[in-house]
């Protein structure tokens, strides 16, 4: 599984960013993740253009 950071989170549209370790943003749904929090290191599967399953790293 990649791994990045969100880097933004809009939550009246409840979507975000994540930057992975190349800089590459990937749009994600607050649907699909266990943390929403800017700056998180997070792990995620990728659909097409899209990160899923985003999991908050430790």
């Amino acid at each position: 599984m990649p791994q990045g950071t969100i880097v933004l989170f809009n939550k009246s549209d409840c979507v975000g960013i994540i930057a992975d370790e190349h800089g590459v943003k990937l749009p994600f749904s607050g649907m699909e993740t266990q943390t929403t929090d800017v700056g998180q290191q997070v792990i995620y599967d990728v659909h097409g253009a899209k990160a899923t399953n985003v999991m908050a790293m430790r």
